[in-house]
């Protein structure tokens, strides 16, 4: 076995701010693992500022890549050692939706989230459900993973097609994952909304290959002309763009949403006879448990998803302060990853 750690190293936020702090580890159940993490991708979520949160020191980080170094006594499957990617959340198999063929409506769902164990640390706890082995990708790639599953979800949903038109809204890691599933699919013709200081972020978006890219705030997004009706729309931005999103749409459209927002901003309002006449479809994405972490992994060893263009920076865990004022500069970076 290779020992744990008597302490281990934490990232906490407060609101906007983060530290660090030595911490006991949690004691293993019968179905759990330890591993060490060797790389953690920072989220746009993580930088999200919650007000319900502001006075809770939170541990977090749930884009995770490690070492199992020890096993619960009911474990199998899973060896001391063992490369593996974490699934955010999993789905448990056992309840009806899970047999019903509907897992992604699983009503029991394993996760390090109910454990309070994170990825910005040397070492964490899961079940050893939500762990994939993989040992042929580097960590940083591996956790890649995670998101990309997000991606993956939010363009299924969209029924992305050879004749589809389609409006990425948002050059975060996920959008720029879509642009690449959407080419991969043969769209007819991909745009990008992001705004011009995202300046890293569209230089990937360049590398990967947009038709055209669009700020939002120099010229309302309905005022665009695209040359071509958009039928398809990836909306990753706060939940007031889904106005863009349904104005910029041709009749029949449909909407992939996975936005997210606090306060005021986490709700909108729209001219629903508008939607009606349209005939748009919203469709919400969000992707827990995780459903295509096997295939995510896929696509980032066949270069589907090209890393390369996405992992901007890497930071030791000692400068997680750091990493994440670099992670909220768009005009520096794409995806920021944490090595422990």
């Amino acid at each position: 076995m290779i020992k744990p750690k008597s302490t281990i190293l934490t990232a906490f936020k407060k609101g906007a701010d983060v530290h660090l702090e030595q911490v006991s580890p949690r004691e293993l159940g019968p179905l759990d693992i330890r591993i060490r993490i060797t790389a953690c991708g920072i989220c746009g979520t993580d930088l999200h500022l919650n007000p319900a949160d502001a006075d809770q020191d939170l541990p977090f980080g749930h884009e995770i890549a490690g070492t199992v170094i020890e096993v619960g006594k009911k474990v199998h499957g899973l060896e001391i050692g063992q490369k593996v990617v974490l699934e955010s959340a999993t789905a448990c198999g056992r309840c009806d939706a899970c047999r019903n063929t509907r897992q992604e409506l699983c009503t029991d769902i394993q996760s390090f989230f109910f454990m309070n164990s994170f990825g910005f640390a040397e070492e964490m706890i899961a079940p050893a459900i939500c762990a994939i082995p993989c040992e042929d990708l580097s960590p940083e790639v591996a956790c890649l993973s995670e998101p990309l599953g997000v991606a993956i979800d939010m363009v299924r949903l969209a029924e992305i097609n050879p004749t589809s038109n389609v409006l990425v809204m948002g050059p975060g890691p996920i959008g720029l994952m879509a642009v690449s599933l959407v080419r991969r699919m043969g769209a007819r013709k991909i745009f990008l909304s992001a705004f011009d200081r995202n300046t890293a972020r569209i230089a990937a978006a360049k590398a990967i290959g947009v038709d055209g890219i669009f700020d939002p705030s120099r010229q309302p997004l309905s005022e665009v002309d695209f040359g071509c009706e958009i039928d398809r729309i990836l909306v990753t931005t706060p939940p007031p763009t889904l106005n863009d999103a349904m104005g910029v749409a041709c009749k029949g459209g449909i909407i992939s949403f996975i936005g997210i927002a606090f306060g005021e901003k986490a709700s909108c309002t729209f001219n629903a006879n508008d939607f009606h006449f349209k005939k748009l479809q919203l469709r919400a994405s969000f992707a827990s448990p995780a459903l295509y972490t096997p295939q995510a992994l896929r696509y980032l060893r066949e270069k589907v998803v090209d890393p390369e263009i996405l992992i901007s920076h890497r930071f030791p865990l000692e400068q997680m302060v750091a990493a994440m004022q670099t992670a909220r500069d768009g005009s520096r970076a794409v995806k920021v990853m944490i090595n422990p």
